[in-house]
């Protein structure tokens, strides 16, 4: 399924709100029910998925330069999520 415009534009500001659905409903003016109805659309899903991941790898590349900086919270808290199965 192609996208539309409007979804495209969604996409594109969805992007720049790393992923908040909300603040992107608020920005775009689409609403809460628009967007739950485009999920239905394969190639749309898929873009939002993309994104929310694209977000993550943001957010943890900040996470591991606290941690390449020494920043004992930051290790504390990879440790306590990503080295659980180690006992942390």
């Amino acid at each position: 399924m192609d996208i539309t415009e409007e979804q495209q534009q969604f996409l594109e500001v969805l992007l720049t709100q790393l992923g908040n659905i909300t603040l992107t409903l608020n920005k775009t003016g689409v609403s809460r029910g628009t967007y739950n109805g485009w999920l239905g659309n394969p190639t749309f899903a898929r873009e939002v998925k993309d994104i929310e991941e694209r977000s993550i790898d943001l957010v943890e590349q900040k996470l591991l330069t606290k941690i390449n900086e020494g920043d004992l919270n930051a290790i504390q808290f990879y440790l306590k999520t990503k080295g659980k199965k180690r006992g942390y």
